[in-house]
């Protein structure tokens, strides 16, 4: 049975489709959210929403919980920014523990890469989900644009503003550490290290 086929049939065939897409959802949490609980809380509210839905209107079953998993996903992040505007401090995602699944995060996904995370921070959500679908999951851009109500070349457009913004804070970041590293090769940083 593909991932794409109708629910129907036996019971315990719906949590068959929900287990198989159970990783796809996660990592689509975990690179909307940066932390791998909050993902999981998303993850079992998808699960919930999946075990309610109507048969008749969620005949795409990847499609219907791609969908929940990226909206949900979007509004925790919105509520986590509201929650962090009042944060001192600097937020840092919560990284996977990798330490038992060779290099593999919860639920067998690989884990996104800490450094993106926090790029992807910086993101407005509706890019940060459209780049999230099109870069760790391979999502078509029909796909994106129905998962986000927008037309196909809104969606495209999303993706690529995503790309150019992270390539942006990418090159701004490279020059900082170069500069970071110039600095300490040139002897200037032990001298401040020794007035200190």
């Amino acid at each position: 049975m593909s991932d794409r086929e109708s629910p129907t049939g036996p019971p315990g065939r719906t949590e068959d489709v929900f287990a198989r897409q159970g990783p796809r959802l996660f990592r689509i949490a975990y690179g909307m959210l940066g932390s791998a609980t909050q993902a999981e809380d998303v993850v079992r509210d998808v699960r919930l929403r999946w075990q309610a839905a109507d048969r008749a209107v969620a005949t795409d079953p990847q499609a219907y919980l791609t969908t929940a998993a990226t909206r949900l996903s979007i509004r925790a992040a919105h509520a986590a920014r509201m929650r962090r505007a009042s944060y001192i401090g600097p937020w840092l995602p919560e990284p996977l523990d990798t330490g038992d699944g060779g290099g593999r995060g919860a639920a067998g996904t690989e884990p996104v890469e800490f450094d993106l995370l926090l790029m992807l921070e910086q993101l407005d959500l509706a890019e940060r989900a459209a780049f999230v679908l099109r870069e760790t999951l391979s999502s078509p851009y029909p796909e994106i644009a129905a998962v986000l109500g927008v037309d196909e070349s809104q969606a495209r457009h999303l993706v690529n503003r995503a790309r150019r913004h992270l390539a942006t804070d990418f090159a701004t970041d490279q020059q900082g550490r170069e500069d970071t590293a110039g600095r300490s090769r040139g002897g200037d940083g032990a001298e401040d290290y020794e007035a200190a």
